[in-house]
């Protein structure tokens, strides 16, 4: 028998569908991102990296007991949220260093990067997401320290977004991620506005082929000809 991770239950696909449900309605969303992952570790039974209420928990392990092998769902490095879970599982196998992840992470990221996606550097993601321990090496956040680090992303890509809505003439090359926590948050102030003027300068195919960006645009359209 073959157990493959049940990827809808990660922490960021779950605050997706959260985001998703309420922006569907018309409704604000009530939780950042930060406030939503934490939550999810007071609340739910946590498996491989996956969260469950109770009952499904005892079911996740009594498959995992049946289970003679598990296969766990390739991830493929396109951006830098991918990047960024990428470094995690590296990271949660033990620390390392930023020397000992280098070569492996150029690898990564010269195999599907995204074609409008701004580069990202390691060391910037490190610094970012990650803590050291006391022989320098890198190591993943416990829960505690990982809200705060979500909570410090989150406002630097408001930033960038902010810097987005300044600039004038098409958007090329950017963060999906940025775009994603900027209409977010544009969203949750009833500023549609800035998300129709922030989209009319992407490249048409992305919005088309990025759900979660033609939701925003979709709904902040509707409010702003409502």
């Amino acid at each position: 028998m073959t157990k493959t991770a049940v990827a809808e239950r990660q922490n960021y696909l779950l605050f997706d569908r959260m985001v998703a449900f309420h922006v569907q309605r018309g409704v604000p969303v009530p939780l950042d991102a930060a406030e939503f992952y934490a939550g999810l570790h007071e609340r739910y039974s946590v498996r491989d990296k996956m969260y469950f209420l109770p009952q499904q928990a005892a079911e996740y392990d009594r498959r995992f007991l049946e289970a003679q092998e598990v296969t766990q769902l390739p991830l493929i490095v396109t951006d830098r949220s991918s990047a960024r879970q990428w470094v995690r599982l590296r990271l949660e196998e033990g620390p390392r260093t930023e020397g000992d992840l280098q070569p492996l992470f150029m690898r990564e990221a010269q195999r599907a990067w995204g074609k409008n996606e701004e580069p990202v550097e390691l060391r910037d993601i490190l610094h970012e997401d990650f803590i050291q321990d006391a022989a320098g090496r890198w190591c993943a956040p416990d829960p505690n320290q990982e809200q705060h680090l979500t909570q410090l992303r989150e406002r630097r890509l408001q930033r960038v977004f902010e810097g987005y809505l300044k600039e004038k003439g098409r958007l090329r090359v950017f963060r999906k991620e940025a775009l994603l926590a900027g209409f977010r948050h544009a969203w949750r102030e009833q500023r549609y506005a800035d998300i129709l003027a922030v989209a009319a300068r992407l490249p048409a195919r992305v919005l088309q082929e990025d759900a979660q960006l033609l939701m925003y645009y979709d709904n902040a359209r509707i409010k702003a000809e409502g």
